[in-house]
């Protein structure tokens, strides 16, 4: 997993801890991680996204293009938000984690 300027904002430790009550190999467990991060990843995008004004829109993802692990990318969405981004981007991710984790428990009784 490449290094994220947001990556502070999301843990994911939940998630993997729970991964480990199952009998995985290391590439299965990290497909699961992959795809956890790219789901997150996604949702945050969106939430970026939906609360940056679309004038924005360009110049931040070219900018995340290039550097997606700068800092200062988030300092460019919280002076071009109305919201408390990080907040957003904690919340959204939050709630993500916990569509997971009920998925893969769900999972789990089926087993």
């Amino acid at each position: 997993m490449a290094k994220i300027f947001y990556d502070h904002l999301i843990k994911i430790e939940e998630v993997t801890v729970e991964l480990d009550n199952y009998e995985l190999t290391l590439e299965e467990r990290e497909e699961f991680i992959s795809l956890i991060d790219e789901t997150l990843h996604n949702h945050t995008l969106n939430v970026i996204l939906s609360h940056l004004p679309q004038q924005h829109h360009e110049n931040f993802l070219s900018m995340f293009h290039k550097e997606p692990h700068k800092p200062e990318l988030l300092d460019f969405l919280k002076k071009e938000t109305l919201v408390d981004i990080e907040e957003k981007i904690r919340g959204e991710a939050e709630k993500v984690k916990k569509e997971i984790l009920a998925e893969i428990k769900k999972a789990k009784r089926k087993f």
